[in-house]
């Protein structure tokens, strides 16, 4: 069994449906992504990948969008 590793984003600048699936899509492409859910309502993005991605890599894949992503804090 293969292991997972799930991270969860704030993202920036998203204003409708459509927009999470722009950013869905996106962050999916990234190398070691195994899934991306993207939750309009309260801005967040859970990340599953495979091994650590760092969030340069996920920065990279949004740039020229009007969308940000920057890691949650507690």
């Amino acid at each position: 069994m293969e292991n997972s590793i799930t991270n969860t984003y704030h993202i920036g600048g998203m204003s409708c449906g459509g927009c999470a699936t722009v950013i869905k899509n996106k962050l999916s492409s990234v190398s070691g992504v195994k899934s991306v859910n993207v939750d309009f309502g309260k801005k967040p993005a859970e990340i599953e990948s495979t091994y650590v991605i760092g969030i340069e890599s996920l920065k990279s894949e949004l740039r020229n969008t009007s969308y940000t992503i920057s890691e949650i804090t507690v």
